[in-house]
C-alpha cells in the first residue's frame, strides 16, 4: 500500500477526487481481500481529511488542522484493515 502520508496536499486531493471505488479497489488490491472496496473508500476519506488538514495548516488555522488530523488518525486506526495500512 502506498504511504498516503508522503503525498502532498494536491496529491491527496487528487487521490480522493479520482476514485471510482470498485475500479480503484481492484487496482490497489488485486487479490481482492475481504472488504477491499470499503477499505478503498476509507483510504479516500483519509486522503481528503489529510489534505484539508494540510490546507488549514498552510493558512495558519491550527485548530481546524488538528481536528482534521484527528479524523484522519481515527480512520487509519479504526477503519483500515491491516492490508490497507502503510
Amino acid at each position: 500500500m502506498e504511504n498516503l502520508d508522503c503525498m502532498t496536499r494536491e496529491e491527496l486531493w487528487a487521490f480522493w477526487n479520482k476514485h471510482k471505488f470498485a475500479r480503484t479497489a481492484k487496482q490497489l488490491f488485486p487479490d481482492r481481500p475481504k472488504g477491499y472496496v470499503v477499505a478503498t473508500r476509507n483510504l479516500a476519506n483519509y486522503a481528503c481529511n489529510k489534505s484539508v488538514a494540510m490546507a488549514c495548516r498552510e493558512r495558519g488555522d491550527i485548530d481546524a488542522a488538528s481536528m482534521y488530523e484527528r479524523i484522519a488518525d481515527r480512520i487509519y486506526a479504526r477503519d483500515l484493515p491491516e492490508y490497507a495500512k502503510w
